[in-house]
């Protein structure tokens, strides 16, 4: 087993490569971090210590979003973080960056920290938004692009957040009882954005929905106009595009431990320079799996070296799903600590001799999330249905993002937001 484990090692390696270039192509449109390098990993975003919250800072608050990740070696760099302002497509705004930032852009990292007794080497990098040197004085979205002082011309990672300027009160409910069935295989999202005491002059086209299922970029919706308007609120209901497949719930695994493999973790070997870690076999989904999960979230944690966190190791993690060929398609294993991007490095391949999609990833000790979705040729929207199934009662998490630009502004500012978990007991 070790001889094919090397071989995967390889193959890993090769991907991770790639990473640059299917990413830098990638459209960048949800509240994530994502690598740009083979040698960047572990990208988080955590605000006010609660893992769970989105990244959406609130303009004036006492919010603080830290910002991390790894470089894998012990090697120092010189890591230049840069604040840039967009709409709420992600397009780069018309803003100055004197209208945006209070201080200095392009500061260095200054927190670093070398890992302790890890057979995989790196460095934590960290910061938090805001500190002593910069502040926002806009809301709407924000990319953080960092640079490395050695090869400055690209970014080797970016953090994508937002800034909430709350003027607006939306309130939102979820149902399974859709237009296109009735406690089936969909969820159908309606909700109402109040607008009372709030100057709009044209609500229909100056307020601008976007709506996020559990993070994911690919099926996200926008472009949509209120079916009624009254003097106190827009009403977003019976919309066909506010229609989402309800997936089901993720899978999971949690690998704490070299020496004790745990929740879906088949076994844990050492082959230089990796922990490898074999998970149980994933099949296809055919009933609806009532589990715990975190709605596609990770999160790093170790048992090693007393709990220190910069002990945590690395492992190359080995996923398999057990499903028939088709060349129509291809299956992608997605979750939070991929940003849930199609690309070269998550694209499961299919190995002939088992008959069965498999993947390697490279992934700091902790509880992960992941989903199997599938992508037509052709397409860019995953869908769950051919892995995971569609379940009405899946626990799936909306975030409902309110977007205002005035007349003659030159930027989106982000007025509103709610985010809704859909529980079937409650609704």
């Amino acid at each position: 087993m070790l001889s094919s484990w090397r071989y995967l090692h390889y193959i890993m390696r090769k991907y991770l490569i790639l990473i640059i270039f299917f990413i830098c192509t990638t459209a960048i449109n949800a509240q994530f971090a994502r690598s740009m390098s083979g040698n960047i990993a572990s990208l988080q975003m955590v605000l006010n210590n609660d893992w769970s919250k989105p990244a959406i800072l609130t303009l004036g608050s006492d919010d603080e979003l830290c910002l991390s990740f790894d470089e894998l070696s012990h090697k120092y760099k010189r890591f230049t973080y840069r604040i840039i302002h967009c709409n709420s497509d992600w397009s780069t705004s018309e803003l100055h960056q004197v209208d945006y930032i209070e201080g200095f852009n392009d500061r260095p990292i200054e927190n670093w920290e070398n890992s302790v007794n890890t057979t995989q080497l790196y460095t934590n990098y960290s910061f938090s938004i805001p500190n002593e040197d910069v502040r926002l004085k806009a809301s709407g979205n924000y990319k953080i692009e960092i640079y490395d002082d050695e090869d400055d011309e690209e970014p080797v990672a970016v953090f994508a957040f937002a800034v909430l300027e709350p003027k607006l009160h939306v309130s939102a409910k979820i149902s399974g009882n859709t237009d296109i069935d009735t406690n089936e295989t969909h969820q159908q999202l309606s909700f109402d954005v109040g607008i009372a005491g709030y100057n709009i002059l044209t609500p229909a086209v100056d307020i601008k929905p976007v709506v996020y299922q559990n993070r994911r970029p690919d099926n996200c919706v926008s472009g949509i106009t209120p079916t009624y308007i009254t003097g106190t609120s827009l009403q977003y209901i019976y919309n066909e595009k506010l229609i989402f497949k309800a997936g089901n719930e993720y899978r999971r695994f949690e690998l704490t431990d070299p020496y004790a493999p745990g929740q879906n973790v088949d076994r844990v070997e050492y082959a230089e320079p990796y922990y490898h870690a074999e998970l149980y076999d994933d099949k296809v989904k055919y009933t609806y799996t009532n589990t715990r999960d975190e709605n596609g979230r990770y999160f790093v944690n170790t048992l090693q070296g007393f709990g220190d966190p910069m002990a945590a190791d690395y492992a190359a993690v080995h996923f398999t799903l057990n499903a028939p060929y088709d060349g129509t398609g291809d299956y992608y294993l997605c979750g939070d600590f991929n940003g849930n991007f199609f690309g070269a490095a998550n694209r499961m391949h299919y190995d002939e001799k088992s008959g069965a999609y498999r993947s390697v990833q490279l992934l700091k000790m902790g509880l992960y999330n992941y989903h199997y979705l599938w992508v037509p040729r052709g397409s860019h929207v995953g869908t769950t249905a051919r892995a995971e199934g569609d379940f009405y009662n899946t626990e799936n998490e909306y975030l409902i993002l309110i977007y205002h630009r005035d007349f003659g502004g030159r930027h989106d500012k982000l007025v509103g937001m709610l985010q809704i978990k859909y529980d079937l007991e409650r609704n």
